[in-house]
């Protein structure tokens, strides 16, 4: 969405930090937009345990954190640089407030952007909800593959572990084994080195 000259042209603040370094934590104020420009975060809940619950990956050129921010409420979920190492770009309110009023086609792609997540988080959430195994992972996959930019019918290798779609399915990661095996043998997906190629 945006370029990295955009945002330093408009002096936005940007932040590098290194993998396992944490950009924000579950229940801080959210008092920052962020706008990654290289790199991968996690987006994660823990339960009293200490198991994580996979929220989302976020990739480069996308923003994390409009919710809390823009409600002035906090962080849902955690943010863990996953990528040896991140650029990311730190909006405070005021600075937000004047980039956007100053650039009205970003906030229109912007707007879109909290849009589609908005979406994506409901079907996830009917698909963990309504479904059985298989299912959920197949919804999954096709989110997965919406998220990189490809159409449901396009194949390609998802680049994702089997506990990943566990932490986003909430299936137990036994489950999941079991269930790709299975939708192996129906030819429902292949595995090409131990990678789910749909």
């Amino acid at each position: 969405m945006f370029t990295r000259e955009i945002l330093l042209k408009n002096k936005v603040p940007v932040i590098y930090l290194k993998k396992k370094d944490t950009l924000f934590r579950e229940d801080q104020m959210a008092l920052n937009l962020y706008y990654l420009t290289e790199g991968e975060i996690r987006i994660f809940n823990s339960d009293s345990d200490g198991k994580e619950f996979l929220i989302n990956k976020v990739n480069e050129h996308q923003f994390l954190g409009e919710p809390p921010f823009l409600l002035s409420e906090r962080y849902p979920a955690n943010a863990v640089i996953a990528s040896e190492s991140a650029e990311i770009f730190s909006f405070s309110q005021s600075l937000y407030k004047k980039f956007m009023l100053d650039n009205p086609e970003i906030l229109f792609e912007f707007t879109n952007e909290i849009a589609k997540k908005a979406y994506d988080k409901t079907l996830r959430l009917k698909s963990i909800v309504h479904q059985c195994p298989h299912e959920r992972i197949l919804s999954f996959l096709n989110l997965h593959k919406r998220t990189i930019g490809l159409e449901p019918s396009e194949k390609t290798i998802i680049d994702v572990t089997r506990k990943e779609i566990a932490n986003s399915t909430g299936l137990a990661i036994e489950t999941v084994i079991r269930t790709v095996k299975k939708m192996e043998r129906e030819q429902k997906i292949q595995l090409i080195n131990h990678k789910i190629y749909y």
